[in-house]
């Protein structure tokens, strides 16, 4: 299954990339400057980095404001806990319960999926307080992005143990 979803996402975005290719240097965009619009691959990767990164902190630092404007409003998560889908109510609730103080986002990797939507896949190390059971937890990371209305956010997030 793991590996059906990322040949789809490679065989989505191959024909863009090819796209891309043929119209040459990319024009800035003259969109609102509050948009999130980057205009090549890197820029598209350094910008969903700096995202993820703010949502981690949003996270660890409880701010559920924060946060909230980082999802959008039909996203769904699923978790390493075996818990199912959560919602972005339910998501938000455990915002301000977070019990994690402190976390590493390594190996970063975006793929475009269209002007709309892009695959961002990492790695994550988080530390919890000494009185849990388990004091580290490295999971890795598939998220959907999506760009609504001029800024890119979560749409979907599903993270798997790393042993």
């Amino acid at each position: 299954m793991h590996r059906w979803v990322i040949c789809f996402c490679f065989a989505l975005a191959i024909p863009f990339v090819g796209i891309a290719q043929q119209k040459g240097v990319a024009t800035a965009p003259t969109a609102h400057p509050q948009t999130d619009h980057a205009t090549s691959p890197d820029g598209l990767e350094t910008l969903l980095e700096t995202k993820v990164r703010s949502a981690w902190s949003a996270l660890k630092n409880r701010d559920k404001k924060a946060y909230s404007e980082l999802l959008t409003g039909d996203f769904e998560a699923v978790e390493a806990d075996g818990d199912g889908e959560r919602s972005k109510t339910r998501i938000l609730g455990e915002v301000e319960h977070s019990r994690i103080t402190d976390y590493l986002l390594q190996l970063f990797q975006v793929q475009s999926l269209g002007p709309n939507y892009a695959f961002v896949t990492y790695e994550s190390t988080m530390q919890f307080p000494s009185a849990p059971a388990t004091r580290y937890r490295r999971v890795f990371i598939g998220e959907l992005w999506t760009l609504r209305e001029g800024q890119w956010k979560i749409m979907r997030y599903q993270e798997t143990p790393v042993r």
